[in-house]
């Protein structure tokens, strides 16, 4: 009995997000951010995000690029996981389509995600080693993909409730939160001026799945003067530690930086990883 009603508990659908006004921050093709992923101190892979000018042919504005792969020790030692993925954006930087392949040691994964939702469902086409994998995700009108989040959370200003429907990992999640005012964080670059996102996000197809977001954002160009490039972090269980580099950026573009974890434990990337990528 007490199975049977977790299941039902699971499958209560949740209201529908509101509309999140579009970011404040304007972001200009040519940006580049590159993040380094450690677990416990240990380099166990990176993740690099570029933006760029989406091609005339596919009706939309920009082109968020990101390839995420493991390190060399966790490749040889666990196996080797390896994503490439294009999110495809209009104007206001909402999603028209994201595309990813996934390498997981010797499985070749592809899907196809277009925006926005049709009948409450994402229109997605999905292959397993070339061969048509079938996936049925429900979500809101507010869906998007990870990487158009990322730029979405970069862009509020604080106190405005930010809530979406997040695909990431073969699974929708719903991201609630806000931003909240400015905080100092040290980082392997020096100090930052930042603004944080604290969240919660949820799996729609079972509510009893949850994480804890918290995003870091800065529009400072430099480290505070007098931290240097090794200036020492507190590595906290799970902590990943973040590198950004940015190119010919629009004034006031801003950086970003993550954790994650399960609900109550602040340590661990905005979105559940596997593939959360950021």
């Amino acid at each position: 009995m007490l199975a049977t009603f977790a299941v039902l508990l699971a499958a209560v659908q949740m209201p529908p997000c509101a509309a999140v006004p579009p970011p404040a921050v304007q972001f200009t093709p040519g940006e580049q951010l590159k993040f380094r992923l450690d677990l416990l101190g240990a380099d166990v892979g990176t993740f690099d995000v570029s933006l760029e000018r989406a091609p005339a042919s596919e009706g939309a504005a920009l082109a968020v690029r990101a390839r995420a792969r493991t390190s060399a020790f966790i490749a040889t030692n666990l196996d080797r996981y390896e994503v490439f993925a294009v999110s495809l954006l209009g104007k206001d930087l909402r999603p028209v389509k994201y595309r990813e392949e996934v390498d997981e040691g010797p499985t070749h994964k592809t899907i196809e995600v277009r925006f926005p939702p049709s009948g409450g469902k994402l229109p997605i086409s999905a292959t397993k080693d070339g061969n048509p994998d079938p996936v049925d995700l429900e979500a809101g009108p507010t869906a998007r993909d990870m990487l158009s989040t990322l730029y979405l959370l970069r862009g509020q200003v604080p106190g405005r409730p930010v809530c979406a429907d997040v695909y990431s990992g073969r699974k929708v999640w719903r991201l609630t939160g806000t931003i909240a005012q400015g905080e100092e964080i040290e980082t392997p670059l020096g100090k930052f001026k930042t603004l944080r996102f604290d969240g919660t996000s949820t799996r729609l197809d079972d509510t009893n799945v949850t994480r804890s977001a918290h995003v870091w954002v800065s529009d400072a160009r430099r480290p505070r003067r007098g931290e240097g490039q090794d200036a020492p972090r507190p590595a906290g269980r799970g902590d990943r530690s973040i590198r950004a580099r940015r190119g010919p950026a629009a004034q006031g573009s801003r950086y970003a930086g993550a954790s994650a974890g399960r609900s109550g434990d602040r340590s661990v990337s905005a979105l559940p990883l596997r593939s959360h990528l950021c």
